[in-house]
């Protein structure tokens, strides 16, 4: 008896086409949060914020337990495993493959547009089509809370770039402009009115019926729109249309984010170039971060007609590349050209790849002359790299950058590339402001703990898990190293952690930020010698006059030391002329200061520790 679940429109759950009897309301926004995050666990925290818009009650999670327990009765099968599961301290739903309307959408929307993109619209008209017609008539159910909403939104894009490739098959395959496609389009734009691929596409299909005024009215909606709502003229692309369109002279239709180059036109022996897939799948759980996942996801999207550079930065450990991972694999169908990863070496201590290296690597992922370009040096190699992905839309997530020299000069002036960074300090990055990452609050903290650890024990000692949440100091790498100790057997107890970690001696070799503090450290120059100093300075917030009676600088100086140490992301400010550190990183620089001082020697923080 097979089940199937439809989201893209009013929610249902039919067996065998019959539809089954939902339980309206918060069951049925449970249902639908676990069917956006199918096959992965859900935690309790994440339901909470899902399916209670403001505060949720003392008994949301027996609530919740509820709601699980209606939704397996209305899934449960004969002869068949249950579908929902209490895993990792949340909950996973089991879904098969084409059981959900939207997973479907994005595998035919996802096959259908790397199709377009080689030049097959033959192959990929009828697999756009299809997912299309997943998509009813009516709206989509609410979202009662931030990942659902951003989920949909992304839903919503997906489709309408399905749309439009769809449109633009149509067009290769010599639709005359007929009614239909002009009706579909014209539906989008009403919709979207802000999407100038789809205002384009609209005048080539006008002016394919022989209605040339409508083409050039089309044009200033178009301009209408985009000065209204955004205060912009349109892009090149339309721009030269409508110049086209005024000279009589329309050839192709518009690529709205195709290659320039389409696989029929090459001559005859020329090599396709390779559509790199190079995102590595993440084993470890992660949480938290919807807002921030929000924004880097309409970063990314924003690459049309101009390249776009998202940076995220932030102290080690904070989950800078997890989360940068995350957003790259959200907009995989916005780069059907390609997706490229690269660990540039700037989170631990060793020899970053240089930026020629770089420029090499990217080459040998892109099909491009390896050799050629080491042998003629820096300059061409990026040169070579820029003109391999002039046109197409590819996304590369460079990671750990050391120096933004690392990726200066990699993208082309046009096209739809985008560039996500992650590094220790911000990379300038044009007009998306970077984004820093802070550690994770208390209660993603504890809900990552519950995925890494398992409930039972986060329950069994709810205090001694928030202890050990505050001493890692809400990193994500600190608590999933940590909690590799509750894995060696049951003689380990999340209050026997807590008690390793309260120990000075063990912190940071428990929580394994030792090798990236250092590669933080050994960056700092100069600077370095404050550093050791303030670590055994416990005194509170560190100041510039503090700084100075420590190294015997002058205050400008110990300032301009204090800003290394911030570019490093080892101390961050704390108001004006105020900075703090965290204890972690106290505990880092006390391990160097205590190198420097000789045998026998008693530092100024001893009598406090």
């Amino acid at each position: 008896m097979a089940l199937t679940f439809q989201i893209l429109g009013p929610v249902r759950v039919c067996r065998d086409g019959r539809p089954l009897r939902l339980p309206a309301g918060r069951p049925a926004a449970m249902l639908v949060t676990l069917l956006l995050h199918a096959g992965g666990a859900v935690p309790v925290e994440r339901l909470r914020e899902e399916l209670w818009a403001g505060p949720a009650p003392a008994s949301a999670v027996a609530n919740l337990r509820s709601h699980a327990s209606q939704l397996r009765r209305l899934l449960a099968t004969p002869d068949e495993p249950t579908r929902l599961h209490a895993q990792h301290g949340g909950y996973r739903l089991r879904v098969g493959p084409g059981e959900l309307d939207a997973a479907e959408f994005e595998r035919l929307a996802a096959e259908g547009r790397a199709a377009w993109s080689r030049g097959a619209p033959d192959v990929a008209a009828p697999l756009l089509e299809r997912a299309l017609a997943l998509w009813s008539a009516t709206d989509l159910p609410p979202p009662y809370g931030p990942a659902t909403a951003s989920a949909f939104d992304g839903l919503r894009e997906q489709r309408g770039a399905a749309l439009e490739a769809y449109a633009a098959c149509r067009l290769d395959l010599g639709d005359p402009g007929s009614s239909a496609l002009l009706a579909l389009l014209r539906g989008h734009l009403a919709e979207n009115p802000l999407r100038e691929p789809a205002w384009a596409l609209l005048m080539t299909a006008q002016c394919r019926a022989g209605d040339q005024a409508a083409a050039l009215e089309t044009y200033r909606a178009a301009c209408r729109s985009l000065a209204g709502e955004l205060g912009i003229t349109p892009g090149p692309e339309l721009t030269d249309l409508y110049r086209a369109v005024r000279r009589r002279d329309l050839g192709s239709p518009p690529s709205t984010g195709r290659p320039t180059v389409r696989a029929r036109d090459r001559p005859a022996g020329s090599r396709a170039a390779p559509v790199p897939h190079e995102l590595p799948c993440s084993t470890a759980p992660f949480v938290g971060r919807h807002a921030e996942l929000v924004r880097l996801r309409a970063a990314l999207r924003a690459a049309r007609d101009s390249p776009v550079t998202a940076t995220v930065y932030g102290m080690a450990g904070a989950g800078k590349s997890a989360l940068g991972l995350r957003a790259a694999a959200e907009v995989l169908d916005a780069f059907p050209d390609g997706q490229l990863h690269l660990d540039l070496g700037g989170s631990v201590a060793g020899t970053p790849l240089s930026p020629v290296e770089v420029a090499a690597r990217v080459l040998r992922s892109l099909g491009g002359a390896v050799n050629e370009a080491e042998r003629a040096g820096l300059a061409e190699a990026r040169a070579l790299v820029r003109s391999l992905l002039f046109g197409r839309r590819v996304l590369l997530v460079l990671d750990n950058v050391a120096d933004p020299a690392q990726v200066d000069g990699l993208l082309p002036v046009r096209g739809g590339c985008a560039l996500l960074v992650t590094s220790r300090c911000p990379v300038p990055d044009g007009d998306v402001r970077p984004l820093r990452l802070d550690p994770l609050p208390p209660g993603d903290g504890l809900a990552l703990l519950r995925a890494a650890a398992g409930d039972r024990r986060v329950d069994e000692e709810p205090g001694a898990a928030s202890a050990v949440v505050a001493l890692c100091e809400g990193l994500p790498l600190a608590l999933r190293t940590a909690v590799r100790r509750l894995a060696e057997g049951p003689h380990w107890s999340m209050a026997r952690l807590a008690r390793l970690l309260r120990d000075e001696r063990y912190r940071l070799a428990e929580t394994g930020l030792r090798p990236r503090l250092t590669a933080s450290y050994r960056r700092l120059g100069w600077a370095a010698p404050l550093f050791r100093r303030l670590g055994g300075a416990r005194t509170g917030p560190v100041t510039a006059e503090l700084a100075a009676s420590l190294t015997g600088a002058p205050p400008e100086e110990a300032v301009r030391a204090l800003d290394r140490l911030v570019a490093a992301q080892l101390v961050e400010p704390a108001g004006p002329g105020r900075y703090r550190m965290s204890e972690l990183v106290r505990l880092y620089a006390a391990e160097l200061a205590a190198l420097e001082q000789p045998p026998g020697h008693v530092g100024a923080g001893a009598s406090s520790r």
